[in-house]
């Protein structure tokens, strides 16, 4: 019989069938696997292709809003260059430029523009700078032409003679620039009310410093005088009236409470970098300061005109301010900004500028000596109220602590009642009651007197161990004892080690009240000193 046989009789079938089954299972999730995975990667490649097109479609777009803007400044230029104003400045700036190149300049002509304050201006002080060079044409009529000038614009045009004078040695139109742009408000105009414009620091600084004569200097301390003293008086008569403890409401004059605070730190922290210095250093190192004769370099002088004098030439004219404007929204490039120039921004307050001054080390002297000078007045005032704030130091006090209490000790000693509780308390954290003698002598005898009774009936096995039983109490009691000692012993040391801590927290106390009162004094003496080094002390 064959094995077909047998097997198709048997119906035994001898396959691998379990095998079979995990390799089509693997080949199953093989294939899934694949599937799956080319899915991933064809979702991945999706999205980076959105991601390349969302860059590239922003970047045109950036490009088209840049080539949209390019467009919308160039257009904003040619009109710009349409204005009359424009063309004029430019022959103006090429006759400055000219000169101030040493190269050969000649007078443009210029026609006047209604409202337009440079024409006039630039007209009347050319043929003076250019006085008696070849080829130049007789000096217009000067006084006309800055009249109209100052008419279409006082500020710009007084600043431009000033300029110009500087520049070009005009003297004469210097001496009057500066006496007109003195006694106008420090804001010329440009800044908002109360603050100083950069224009006018410019002449406050270079009067002081002397560029504009002996003269010039003191018109500058007057008008100064005028500007700050009714700050610093008012605020001086009111901190005395309230004894110190309120600043003066002298907002509208230049120093609010805000600003006597910003006085006070600078006087008390002078000097200071990092961490705070004692008030004696301070106050020292100020009076030093105060009295230095020296200084760092000083810049140029002319330097700030040149920059002022291209600034108003560069300036644009009121028609033209709109497109400018517009221009510089746009911020194609990195110009400085035509429509707002340095000389018309902020420099401070009138109160802030002097305390600059004052404090700052490397002020030029004579900037330092002219805001003393005006702020001697709040400066003592200020000083007084420091002075009154001095109270004399208080007792240091040094807090000894134990057992959850606490004695506070000084110089003169501390409270004896204070010290009897914590000691007290101490103590009853031992247990230094010995043990009662009474009670195990009466344990003892009754032990004896059962033994000599059970003795006295013949039962001398009983008795015996009766009789040394009456020893326990014995022992007992020379145990509770020598624990009670050594619990008094402790006791006593941490009574003794509090004593002792009290008499150094008493000499702690000495120490401290002595340094207290050096540093007392020192802050007295060195406030007497400062004070007495502030103009018109007696």
């Amino acid at each position: 019989m064959s094995a077909l046989d047998d097997i198709a009789r048997n119906r035994w079938v001898w396959t691998d069938e379990g095998r079979d089954s995990r390799q089509e299972q693997a080949i199953s999730e093989l294939v899934l696997r694949q599937r799956r995975q080319a899915r991933d990667a064809e979702e991945r490649q999706r999205e980076a292709q959105q991601r390349l097109e969302g860059r590239i479609e922003a970047a045109s777009s950036h490009l088209s809003e840049r080539i949209e803007t390019l467009f919308t400044w160039t257009e904003l230029r040619f009109r710009l260059l349409e204005f009359e104003e424009y063309e004029a400045r430019k022959h103006v700036r090429n006759a400055f430029r000219a000169l101030a190149e040493g190269r050969p300049a000649r007078l443009p002509d210029l026609h006047d523009l209604p409202g337009y304050w440079l024409l006039p201006a630039a007209s009347a002080t050319l043929p003076l700078v250019l006085r008696g060079r070849p080829g130049t044409a007789p000096a217009a009529d000067l006084t006309t032409g800055l009249a109209v000038a100052r008419d279409r614009d006082a500020v710009r045009a007084e600043l431009f003679n000033l300029a110009v004078g500087r520049c070009f040695g005009q003297a004469v139109l210097v001496d009057a620039a500066f006496l007109r742009l003195i006694a106008d408000a420090p804001d010329l105009g440009a800044v908002e009310p109360g603050q100083v414009a950069d224009g006018w620091r410019g002449l406050w600084e270079q009067a002081v410093l002397g560029v504009f004569g002996p003269a010039a200097a003191v018109q500058l301390t007057g008008r100064l005088r005028e500007l700050f003293a009714p700050v610093a008086k008012d605020a001086a008569a009111e901190d005395a009236a309230t004894g110190g403890t309120a600043a003066a409401d002298t907002a509208a004059l230049g120093i609010d409470e805000a600003g006597l605070k910003e006085w006070d730190l600078a006087i008390e922290t002078f000097g200071s970098v990092g961490a705070e210095a004692p008030l004696a250093e301070a106050l020292v190192s100020l009076r030093l300061h105060l009295t230095a004769e020296t200084a760092g370099p000083l810049p140029d002088p002319d330097d700030r005109w040149r920059r002022c004098l291209q600034e108003l030439i560069e300036e644009p004219s009121p028609a033209e301010l709109p497109l400018v404007r517009r221009l510089e929204d746009l911020a194609v490039g990195e110009a400085p900004l035509r429509s707002r120039p340095a000389w018309a921004e902020p420099a401070g307050t009138v109160a802030e500028l002097i305390r600059r001054d004052l404090f700052d080390p490397g002020a030029p002297v004579a900037l330092r000596r002219l805001a003393l000078d005006l702020a001697a007045p709040l400066m003592r005032a200020r000083l007084d109220r420091l002075g009154r704030a001095m109270e004399a130091p208080a007792p240091a006090v040094v807090a000894v602590k134990r057992r959850g209490g606490s004695v506070d000790v000084t110089a003169a000693g501390h409270d004896a009642d204070e010290v009897a509780a914590l000691e007290d308390r101490i103590a009853r954290g031992f247990a230094a009651d010995g043990p009662s003698k009474p009670k195990f002598a009466t344990a003892g005898t009754a032990l004896v007197l059962v033994a000599a009774a059970v003795a006295a009936i013949g039962l001398w096995g009983l008795a015996i161990p009766v009789a040394l039983g009456a020893l326990v109490p014995a022992l007992m009691f020379r145990a509770d004892a020598k624990k009670a000692r050594q619990e008094a012993e402790k006791r006593d040391a941490q009574i003794a080690e509090l004593r002792a801590a009290l008499f150094a927290a008493r000499a702690d106390a000495s120490a401290a009240d002595k340094e207290r009162a050096a540093a007392h004094l020192a802050d007295r003496t060195a406030l007497e000193r400062l004070i007495t080094a502030l103009p018109g002390a007696d």
